[in-house]
């Protein structure tokens, strides 16, 4: 790293490019060095600061990859947000390598590390997750239970909009997680939290249908996980079948995991996860469709197999661009074309300290070829400018067959 610094305890996404850019940070000495952002290139193997610095030091900031378009249509931008017990927001620009504070942030978040998820109607919503204190332990944490989301007005610009309003039976979902579940039927967009420091509530889950959120939207009553389990600090997984796979935060080994369906709701138990998975650990999709979970006192890695795959064989995406544009139909071609579907666009996932921005599972419209039967016809997804639904960059494609089998993942870009 440029200078020595060290990045424990920022935050980070993926760039329009590819790179992967870090902010804040500074370890467990952070300093003034935690103003700047970091970018990793992945092909170079090598570190790059930015061209400015933030106007504020951030440890445990949240960053959230914004639609791709700013003041030009060409405009990519990254919107930073806490670090230090505040807001005051602040927008990385990729075209000038430097960042613009935000004016009209006037949310005081009692957390870091927020929990925000880019909505396609373009809000940024604040799914009530964060953390209060660094560390694995405290809690409940007071006051940090007021949703909401937050609208930009201008290139630099937005206004915090307060929904769920507070009230006395509200679990605080402070070190909980929560993921954003997109489906083409109604409800089409709606938020996931689970756990939480609070060891009255943290055995219990919500929703909250974000397809068109008021100041009048409200969560779906708390309710309780079937197994039982007390979770703080848990991780979540987006699954290509649009599952979510939930494990760790729970101290002991050989700890539960469960399965969401976002379809039937319900829950299902899966593996025991060997290790104990708390603070800081992760857990990744991999291109193979399989879960890659670490950290939190170990160096193993463990690596969870979903149950689509002991289903039967895998279909095979044998011929695929590299490149397709947003709203553009393409082609790809497979043996097993007659028995996918489903085809989906997954964004690989930024994640530390169970915080990150970047999940999203994105169904693909398409056609099957009666007059060439190894091809299929997809659409790639657009959902208006500036693309909140699906940001440009890289995405893993996932073909699932009729089984729910998923291939094993290509490698496209959506421009």
């Amino acid at each position: 790293m440029p200078g020595g610094y060290s990045q424990l305890c920022g935050h980070h996404v993926f760039l329009t490019d590819g790179r992967l850019l870090s902010v804040g940070g500074g370890g467990y000495g952070h300093n003034a060095l935690a103003k700047w952002g970091y970018k990793f290139d992945p092909v170079a193997k090598s570190w790059s600061r930015t061209a400015n610095p933030m106007a504020q030091e951030r440890w445990y900031p949240t960053l959230v990859k914004l639609g791709d378009q700013g003041v030009t249509s060409n405009d990519h931008r990254v919107l930073v947000t806490c670090g230090h017990g505040d807001g005051d927001m602040e927008i990385y620009d990729e075209a000038s390598d430097g960042f613009t504070t935000v004016t009209g942030d006037d949310k005081a978040f009692p957390s870091l590390y927020p929990g925000l998820h880019l909505l396609p109607n373009h809000s940024v919503f604040y799914a009530r997750t964060g953390w209060g204190t660094a560390g694995a332990g405290g809690g409940p944490f007071g006051g940090d239970d007021q949703s909401a989301y937050f609208t930009m007005t201008g290139p630099s610009t937005g206004v915090w909009n307060s929904i769920a309003a507070v009230t006395p039976t509200m679990p605080d979902r402070t070190k909980g997680m929560s993921v954003m579940l997109l489906s083409s039927t109604p409800p089409y967009v709606r938020i996931l939290v689970m756990g939480g420091a609070d060891p009255s509530t943290n055995d219990t889950y919500e929703i909250i249908d974000a397809t068109s959120l008021s100041p009048a939207a409200n969560w779906s009553p708390s309710v309780p996980f079937p197994d039982g389990e007390h979770r703080s600090l848990c991780s979540a997984v987006l699954l290509p079948d649009g599952n979510a796979f939930v494990c760790g935060g729970i101290q002991s080994t050989n700890s539960p995991c469960t399965l969401f369906n976002p379809q039937s709701n319900a829950w299902s138990p899966m593996a025991e996860l060997p290790s104990l998975r708390d603070y800081h650990s992760v857990a990744l999709l991999l291109p193979s469709g399989k879960v890659a979970m670490a950290g939190w006192n170990n160096t193993t890695i463990e690596i969870f197999s979903p149950p689509y795959l002991f289903g039967g064989p895998r279909p095979v995406i044998s011929v695929a661009p590299s490149l397709v544009h947003h709203g553009q139909d393409f082609v790809i071609e497979s043996p097993d074309a007659a028995s996918i579907v489903r085809v989906v666009l997954v964004r690989p996932m930024a994640v530390t300290h169970q915080t990150d921005s970047e999940q999203r599972v994105l169904e693909m419209p398409y056609i099957h070829d009666h007059a060439n039967p190894t091809r299929l016809t997809l659409t790639a997804p657009h959902g208006g400018h500036p693309h909140s639904l699906a940001p440009q960059g890289h995405y893993m494609m996932f073909a699932i067959g009729n089984t729910g089998v998923p291939s094993v993942a290509r490698w496209i870009y959506l421009h």
